[in-house]
């Protein structure tokens, strides 16, 4: 919760953005991890008066330059008015203390031992990307930090998955405090919000199937990742692969930063706490640390480290 309390609350503004940027690279600093910021859109600024904004991108090697990288993202910015300490301070909370368990600068080998993995032997790397821009902007556009990523081949040239993180760290124990998009065809899904969602494309036509079997290789990689993670720890993993031929039925699946990689058929999940479909503070100025379920959101974050930690132990 510390980085939670930590980062700029909002994150809207030029200069507040700025000083997040300002503790991102500090905290990635601290670890041994240098960081790139990557500006996109100023030329369309100057021609629409829509903000141009700054990634940051920091990779951790692997030990084989040749097995490719693994991709956890999430989003820094905030809605306008909104602390924005679930969206999406849980998510960047969970990048920095990732970078800190995977980098050189780990406060101790048990450290790497909760990650399941050496980072210094394992073959791919990890590549870190906090996204500028994915709240809506002024003339409605959203994503664009993300879309701004994936439209540069040098960043995506060697990814074999991507982990996209927005909003973990907010529960709720009481029967009906869980709602689902409307018309969602799955039976039997929880009526309380103590589940970390993890959803990925799959190729099958019924949201009913689930099994990773059937699921094309990489997104079975990372559902199964995240899948053996649930074996180990709580909270509870609800591992949804989604019918690509459904998306256009339910756009709710397609509102945060997974879904560029999705459009550059990159395989990627998104991981989240469902977001309005359970937090009631959501986008409005009570989205503050302390309406954070600490506990969950540790869980949520061992969850992402695990998945990580065996993603990049892979060398396919």
């Amino acid at each position: 919760m510390a980085h939670v309390r930590s980062l700029p609350q909002p994150r809207n503004s030029p200069s507040s953005k700025e000083a997040a940027r300002q503790y991102i690279t500090s905290r990635l600093a601290d670890y041994g991890i240098q960081a790139e910021r990557q500006a996109y859109g100023i030329e369309q600024e100057r021609l629409t008066g829509v903000a141009s904004g700054v990634n940051i991108v920091a990779n951790i090697p692997g030990s084989d330059p040749t097995a490719g990288s693994i991709v956890l993202g999430a989003h820094y910015d905030t809605e306008i008015g909104s602390p924005g300490a679930d969206d999406n301070g849980s998510a960047i909370a969970t990048l920095l203390e990732t970078a800190r368990i995977f980098s050189t600068q780990a406060d101790s080998q048990s450290d790497v031992l909760a990650a399941a993995a050496d980072p210094l032997t394992a073959p791919k790397s990890i590549r870190l990307v906090f996204f500028d821009q994915e709240e809506r902007q002024i003339d409605g556009s959203g994503l664009l930090g993300s879309l701004a990523f994936t439209q540069q081949p040098g960043n995506i040239a060697d990814i074999k998955g991507a982990i996209i993180l927005d909003m973990i760290g907010y529960a709720c124990h009481d029967p009906g405090c869980q709602a689902y998009p409307p018309r969602l065809p799955i039976p039997n899904l929880p009526n309380t919000g103590d589940f970390l969602a993890v959803l990925g494309l799959t190729g099958q036509t019924d949201l009913n199937q689930t099994d990773l079997d059937q699921t094309d290789s990489d997104h079975a990689d990372l559902l199964g990742a995240f899948a053996f993670s649930a074996q180990r720890i709580g909270p509870t993993l609800l591992t949804l692969p989604v019918p690509q031929s459904m998306l256009n039925f339910f756009p709710d699946l397609l509102r945060s930063d997974h879904a560029p990689f999705w459009d550059k058929n990159i395989p990627a999940v998104l991981v989240s706490d469902t977001a309005n479909f359970r937090n009631p503070h959501y986008h409005t100025a009570q989205d503050k640390p302390d309406t954070l379920d600490s506990i969950f959101l540790q869980g949520s974050a061992q969850h992402v480290v695990n998945a990580i930690a065996a993603l990049i132990s892979q060398s396919g």
